[in-house]
C-alpha cells in the first residue's frame, strides 16, 4: 500500500482522545495521521481499504520516557543473576561463563537481586578466582550498585587513590576494597564493562543486539521511547538504530565515564526529542529521605524486630548504614549526590543553553533539592522516579510545573518493603494521585531493565497498586484507567520535551497499539503496533 493511501481500522473499540475514553467505532488513516474517527451506525469512506480489528482494543501507542534501551539491548550477550540465591550460585555462573571467552574478556551479568542472595555477595577475591582472572561485574537490578571482581576494579580503573566521600568504594577493615561498588563507581564499572562486551560483539553483533531491543519495545506497544542516559559514543549508535527502526527514539547526555555522572558536554542531537542532560541527585538503594522523627524510630523498631523473627540481620544493617541527621522534628537520610551549588550551576548552565533537564530524585529529600534549583523553571525539566512524597512534597512539585515521570511498575517489587519499614504512613508511594489532583503533568514509563518494561503490566499497576499477592500498595494513590493510559502516552510525550499530544483523534499521528482485549485485564496482549500510519510490529 503506498504511503499516503486510506486505510479503515473497523470493528475496534477506539480509546480516544486526551483522557483516552473506550467506544466504538473505526478509524481513518492517511498520510501517516489519523485522518477521522467514526461510530459504528456511520458507514467509512468506501475509497478505503478496510482492516477489520473484530473486537480488538486501539489504544494510543505507549511512550516510554525512562528505559535504558541500550542496556537491556545487552541482556542476551549478558549473563542472567535473577535465579541466584547464594553466593555459590553466583560463583558457578562466573565459572561456566568464565570457560567460554577470552582470557581478558569482560564477565557481565545483569538482573541480579543482591537483596535476595541469602548469605553474603562474592567478594572481589572470590570473583577473580572464579573468573579465572578475567574482569567481572555482577550488576544489581537497580544498576546503582554491583559487584566487581579485582580485575574488573582495575579494568574500571577504580584503584587509583580518589576522594570518595560517600563510600562508593567499599573496603574492608583492612582497607581493601571487598568489591562492592554504588553509585559513581558502579556506573563507571557498568560503562566499562558494557564497552568490553561490544567490542567482542563488534559493529554486526551489536547493531543485532540494538535492533532486536527495538522490536522488543515495539512488541509491547511503545512507539517512543527515551533512553535516559547516554555517553557520545554510543549516541552514535543510537542514532543509526533510529534510521533502521520505526520506534520513535530520543535520549538525554550523561557523561562519558559513568551513567551517574554530570554530563560533561551536551549532545546536539538526541534524536526524536529536544537537547538533554541527566542530573542524578541520589540513588536508589541510597535514596535520599527527609522523614519525621517518629517515622524513623518505627523503621528502626520493624528491622529489629524482623532482625529477630526472621534470624536475618539484613535490614537492621542496611538501616545502621544509612547516614542520619536531626533536622527539627524530621530526621534527613542525606544521600544527595552534589551540593546545592553544584547542582544549581549545572542547572543554570543547561536552561542557558536550552537544554531539558530529566533529574533523578528518588526520596523526597533528593525531589525538594531538584525543586529549589529548578526555582521557576520547572517547566523545562522532567522530576523522575519520586517514589515517596510527602503532602508538602508534592506541592512543591507542583509549584515547579515539572513533569513527574514515575514507575507504579515498581510497587509489586518495592512496595512491600516501604510498607514493612512504615514508611506508607509519612509518604505516598508513587503519588499519582496527589500529584494529578494537584495539576502535575505526570507520565507512567518503566525504568527498563530496573523494572518491567510492559507498558500494560505499569498500566494496570497505576490503577490496582496490587503488590505480587494482589494487595493494593497504598491505595489512596490509585487512579483511573483514562488517567494512566494518559499518563502512559500523552505524558511521557510531555516528559521528554515534546508538544502535547491529543490521543487518537484527527490530525494526530497515527502511533497505535492495538490489543486483543481491555487493557485492564491480565490475559491482554498488544498484538499490533502502528507508527505513523503503518503496521511497525504484528504477533506472529
Amino acid at each position: 500500500m503506498s504511503p499516503d493511501a486510506a486505510l479503515v481500522l473497523t470493528g475496534a473499540t477506539l480509546w480516544l482522545g486526551p483522557q483516552p475514553t473506550p467506544r466504538a467505532g473505526w478509524l481513518v488513516l492517511r498520510d501517516g495521521r489519523v485522518a477521522a474517527v467514526g461510530a459504528p451506525d456511520v458507514p467509512p469512506p468506501p475509497d478505503a481499504r478496510v482492516v477489520d480489528l473484530a473486537g480488538r482494543h486501539v489504544l494510543p501507542g505507549f511512550v516510554d520516557a525512562h528505559t535504558h534501551l541500550a542496556t537491556s539491548a545487552f541482556l542476551p550477550a549478558a549473563g542472567d543473576g535473577r535465579a541466584w540465591r547464594s553466593r555459590a550460585d553466583a560463583l558457578a555462573a562466573v565459572a561456566r561463563a568464565a570457560a567460554g571467552v577470552a582470557p581478558d574478556a569482560w564477565l557481565l551479568f545483569l538482573r541480579l537481586d543482591l537483596d535476595a542472595v541469602v548469605d553474603a555477595p562474592p567478594t572481589a577475591v572470590d570473583l577473580e578466582q572464579a573468573g579465572g582472572g578475567r574482569p567481572v561485574l555482577l550488576a544489581d537490578v537497580t544498576l546503582h550498585r554491583g559487584v566487581l571482581s579485582e580485575s574488573g576494579m582495575r579494568a574500571a580503573g577504580l584503584l587509583a587513590t580518589a576522594p570518595d566521600p560517600l563510600g562508593e568504594l567499599v573496603r574492608g577493615r583492612g582497607g581493601a576494597p571487598t568489591g562492592l561498588v554504588w553509585e559513581r563507581a558502579f556506573g563507571r564499572a557498568l560503562f566499562a564493562a558494557v564497552r568490553g562486551v561490544a567490542a567482542v560483539l563488534a559493529d554486526g553483533g551489536l547493531d543485532a543486539l540494538l535492533d532486536a531491543e527495538a522490536t522488543r519495545h515495539l512488541a509491547l506497544g511503545i512507539t517512543r521511547a527515551h533512553e535516559p542516559g547516554v555517553p557520545p559514543d554510543l549516541a552514535a549508535r543510537l542514532r543509526a538504530l533510529a534510521g533502521r527502526t520505526p520506534l520513535r527514539l530520543s535520549w538525554s547526555a550523561t557523561s562519558t565515564h559513568g551513567l551517574l555522572e554530570p554530563p560533561e558536554a551536551a549532545l546536539d542531537d538526541c534524536g526524536e526529542g529536544p537537547p538533554a542532560v541527566k542530573l542524578f541527585l541520589d540513588g536508589a538503594h541510597r535514596c535520599a529521605l527527609c522523614l519525621p522523627a517518629a517515622a524513623v524510630a518505627t523503621a528502626a523498631w520493624r528491622a529489629g524486630r524482623a532482625a529477630l523473627l526472621e534470624r536475618d540481620p539484613r535490614p537492621l544493617v542496611a538501616l545502621a548504614a544509612d547516614p542520619l541527621r536531626v533536622v527539627g522534628a524530621h530526621v534527613h537520610v542525606p544521600w544527595l549526590r552534589l551540593d546545592d551549588a553544584t547542582l544549581a550551576a549545572h542547572v543554570e548552565r543547561h536552561l542557558a543553553a536550552g537544554r531539558r533537564l530529566r533529574i533523578h530524585a528518588l526520596g523526597n529529600l533528593a525531589v525538594a533539592q531538584a525543586v529549589h534549583a529548578l526555582g521557576g523553571h520547572g517547566r523545562a525539566a522532567s522530576i523522575e522516579h519520586l517514589l515517596g512524597l510527602a503532602d508538602a512534597d508534592c506541592d512543591a512539585v507542583a509549584a515547579a510545573g515539572a513533569v513527574a515521570s514515575l514507575q507504579p511498575g515498581f510497587l509489586p517489587h518495592y512496595g512491600p518493603t516501604m510498607a514493612a519499614r512504615g514508611l506508607l504512613g509519612p509518604l505516598r508511594a508513587v503519588p499519582l494521585a496527589s500529584l494529578a489532583a494537584r495539576g502535575v503533568p505526570i507520565a507512567i514509563s518503566s525504568d527498563n531493565p530496573c523494572g518491567p518494561l510492559d507498558p500494560l503490566h505499569n498500566l494496570r499497576r497505576a490503577v490496582d497498586r496490587a503488590d505480587a499477592t494482589g494487595t493494593p500498595i497504598d491505595a489512596r494513590e490509585a487512579i483511573r484507567v483514562g488517567a494512566a493510559l494518559r499518563a502512559a502516552t500523552i505524558g511521557g510525550t510531555l516528559a521528554i520535551g515534546l508538544p502535547e499530544p491529543a490521543g487518537i483523534l484527527p490530525g494526530e499521528p497515527a502511533d497505535l497499539a492495538v490489543c486483543d482485549g481491555d487493557p485492564l485485564a491480565e490475559a491482554t496482549r498488544v498484538v499490533e503496533t502502528w507508527v505513523g500510519g503503518r503496521r511497525a510490529w504484528a504477533a506472529a
